[in-house]
């Protein structure tokens, strides 16, 4: 059980927010997105951080609209699983926050309307298949047992994917259209800002277009392929459209140290062969910790006589910061393994109530 929450630390996480989402035109940097993520485990949801983001001006600065945006596609995807339940209660929040910047023909506008659309579907998804936690991370069987092993779950999911994809797909069109077609200001801090929330998008279309390549060779194998006709033409665009979303991604430096961008086929694959499906292979999306900024270094910067010293401070000042980028690694990872296995007790409870359901509708029979 998380410990109490005090007002000291309410009033550190609502600093960190405050750091994370404000009005200047710069990327959200990485630790603050940690902070955030962080923070709803402590608070074992989302209800904390909803609290003081509804209080930040995102209906008076565009600037932070769009971080605010950004951060809560973070948590969705990284936070405490209950982050996915609190927000649902959201929704009309941030519906209005995409209709009032839907109105400004320039800036960040029409992104903060598509992406407000790009949070609602995510919600909404997730509300239909509340077995995918936010990362959207999940085994072939447990795909499998997602679906029922039933057709017909197959046959609307990939279609509530496909929906899912098209928004993703809109916001990276819009967010490329912002910057000038040299993609010569994306190492700008304004162009930081624009492509910074393309990192989850690409983490949630990978997963995305991997579930729907395998869907989409089962549905074939099953029914008919006229019957197929309207989700093969849909894949078939979006993956014209991921495909040049990827390669206008990969070539721009920014991306180099936060993500590493899948590589789809030249090809789509041939869903009426049915061979084609032994020589798919899942594209795995690696994002590397992010280089920390420097520790400062402790030593007397005035009496350069005392080299000695200040080596010896500056090497126990790394010692100290190595062991704390440790303990930071080790509760990063303590954290993933207990979502982890919150979202597979859920879904463990989940299949034995359904069970117990049906038991219990044959007895009544």
């Amino acid at each position: 059980m998380a410990k109490k929450y005090t007002y000291q630390d309410l009033e550190k996480y609502q600093q960190a927010l405050q750091k994370a989402i404000n009005t200047h035109e710069v990327p959200v940097k990485r630790k603050h997105v940690r902070s955030a993520i962080i923070g709803t485990f402590h608070t074992e949801g989302a209800k904390t951080f909803w609290a003081i983001a509804l209080r930040l001006p995102s209906l008076d600065d565009q600037i932070v609209a769009w971080k605010l945006c950004h951060v809560i596609h973070e948590i969705l995807r990284a936070g405490h699983p209950l982050c996915l339940v609190d927000s649902q209660r959201h929704v009309i929040d941030l519906d209005e926050i995409g209709k009032v910047w839907s109105n400004l023909n320039d800036g960040y506008g029409k992104m903060i309307r598509i992406y407000t659309s790009l949070l609602i579907t995510k919600l909404e998804f997730h509300k239909r298949n509340s077995r995918f936690p936010g990362h959207l991370r999940v085994t072939p069987g447990e795909l499998e047992s997602i679906a029922g092993n039933d057709i017909n779950n197959y046959f609307e999911m990939s279609v509530e994917m496909f929906d899912y994809l098209d928004n993703i797909l809109d916001l990276q069109a819009a967010v490329f259209g912002s910057l000038n077609r040299a993609r010569s200001n994306s190492m700008t801090n304004t162009g930081e800002c624009h492509l910074a929330p393309l990192v989850p998008c690409i983490q949630d279309a990978s997963k995305l277009y991997d579930y729907c390549v395998k869907i989409l060779f089962r549905l074939h194998y099953t029914l008919p392929p006229d019957t197929l006709v309207g989700h093969r033409d849909r894949f078939l665009k979006i993956f014209k459209l991921l495909k040049e979303f990827y390669n206008s991604t990969t070539p721009l430096k920014y991306f180099n140290d936060l993500i590493s961008i899948p590589s789809l086929p030249n090809a789509p694959p041939n869903f009426l062969i049915h061979s084609e499906f032994r020589m798919y292979v899942t594209q795995e999306v690696v994002v590397p910790q992010e280089p920390e900024d420097k520790p400062p270094i402790e030593g007397n910067l005035v009496d350069t006589t005392k080299s000695d010293h200040a080596e010896t401070s500056s090497v126990i000042s790394q010692k100290v910061y190595e062991q704390i980028l440790f303990e930071k690694d080790f509760w990063k990872s303590q954290c993933e393994k207990l979502s982890t296995e919150i979202h597979t007790l859920v879904a463990q409870h989940r299949h034995e109530l359904l069970s117990l359901e049906t038991k219990l509708k044959n007895m009544k029979a």
